[in-house]
């Protein structure tokens, strides 16, 4: 990747297949309460599709919950270790 960070917004392998819709934490299902969005938590629990249904497409790709995404969102690294792994397993298909 020739040092750079990816950029997300050409991507969005994260929230999409093999990935697929994240869980939510407690934490993120508390957060959510107290902000008046809990229909977040029973989205991603009622999501058996193979992708986030938050994933916004076209052009690019962006999350429509980005402030309140779920903790493991977060602490996914854009270039980090998962991130280049499914970069590399999608650029073999």
């Amino acid at each position: 990747m020739n040092g750079q960070l990816p950029d997300c917004l050409t991507c969005g392998l994260c929230c999409r297949k093999p990935v697929g819709p994240p869980a939510a934490y407690p934490e993120d299902l508390e957060r959510w309460a107290h902000e008046g969005m809990a229909e977040i938590g029973n989205r991603l629990d009622g999501c058996r599709d193979a992708v986030c249904p938050f994933l916004v497409v076209g052009p690019g790709f962006r999350c429509a919950i980005y402030p309140t995404r779920p903790l493991v969102c977060r602490h996914f690294a854009a270039g980090g270790s998962a991130c280049l792994e499914l970069r590399l397993a999608n650029s073999r298909r």
